[in-house]
């Protein structure tokens, strides 16, 4: 116990040695915190070097079908070699390979340590074309990129009518209307081709919105589908599609329109080739050989189709 001598207390061998290591515990504390901090700030400094460094990219590897070499698509994503893997910026690197080479589709781009940047993608195809000027059209993919611009219309696309971009750059998806408006003919448009797409249905030749009350598609140069406004176009898409597969199992040459203006209901008119204003305007306007179509369509019609032979189907 201590003495006291005075203020001060007096304090005996084995009280000195206990105050003594405690001093020295809290001195070796602090210089612990001390080179802890250093090594710290020294990592904080030195750990993005040493990452710069060490892992830098010397290998793609690219995986995916395309028209593309795979020296373009490395080239067109803009990532180099020998610069650092860790702070690559692959979103970047993707939307740049869909830009520059617009035939490319759900381009991912990932790491593999230490070195290497691996490229997947998908080839997307041509589905529509839309006239951007007189004799110029906008190829564009089924969710309305643009894969090129062109003065022919391919045989394999569908022309829409009833619109004019303003915006149709390559690499880029076309606009109709300016920033403060709302697209609704892009709106319009992706709802048919969702539905094209999800029904399968090949074959579609023009789709026309220039009447947004009478909307209507041609499907292998013969078939007219009368979609009528907008309501539901999903829905009227579908069960034209039911429509033709079961007229194409009955003649699979077969000229005619279905009328799928009445929500859930759809009826097809046969018909002989010149009478179908529609169709021949459309063959006249976009196909070289319209006037031989109907010419061999008019020979080839040794039993002509009667009024009352003619049918009407309802499918609900």
């Amino acid at each position: 116990m201590a003495n006291t001598n005075g203020s001060r207390p007096v304090l005996t061998p084995e009280e000195r040695a206990l105050r003594a290591k405690k001093l020295k515990r809290k001195k070796t504390i602090r210089i612990a915190i001390v080179i802890t901090g250093f090594i710290l700030a020294l990592g904080i400094i030195v750990s993005p070097v040493f990452l710069l460094m060490a892992f830098r990219v010397k290998n793609f590897t690219v995986e995916g079908v395309s028209p593309y070499t795979n020296e373009e698509i490395i080239s067109a994503s803009g990532l180099e070699l020998g610069k650092s893997l860790i702070f690559a910026n692959l979103d970047k690197a993707s939307e740049n390979i869909e830009k520059v080479l617009p035939y490319t589709d759900n381009v991912k781009l990932s790491k593999k340590l230490p070195s290497t940047v691996i490229i997947r993608f998908d080839e997307t195809a041509r589905a529509f074309a839309i006239e951007v000027s007189t004799g110029m059209y906008a190829i564009t993919n089924s969710n309305l990129k643009v894969l090129e611009l062109s003065g022919v219309v391919p045989d394999d696309v569908a022309v829409i009518k009833g619109v004019a971009p303003i915006e149709s750059n390559v690499g880029e998806t076309v606009s109709f209307a300016t920033d403060d408006e709302t697209d609704l003919s892009f709106e319009l448009i992706s709802k048919i081709a969702s539905a094209i797409t999800e029904n399968e249905l090949k074959g579609i030749n023009y789709i026309d919105i220039s009447n947004r009350s009478d909307l209507f598609m041609i499907y292998e140069d013969r078939i007219v589908l009368r979609l009528g406004d907008s309501m539901d176009v999903e829905s009227k898409i579908s069960l034209g599609n039911r429509v033709i597969r079961e007229e194409n199992t009955i003649d699979p040459s077969q000229y005619g329109t279905v009328d799928l203006t009445i929500p859930k209901k759809a009826y097809f008119n046969p018909s002989d080739f010149e009478d179908m204003e529609v169709l021949v305007n459309y063959m006249n306007s976009y196909k070289s050989e319209g006037s031989q179509i109907q010419e061999t369509t008019e020979n080839e019609g040794e039993e002509e189709i009667t009024e009352e032979e003619k049918t009407s189907q309802n499918i609900e």
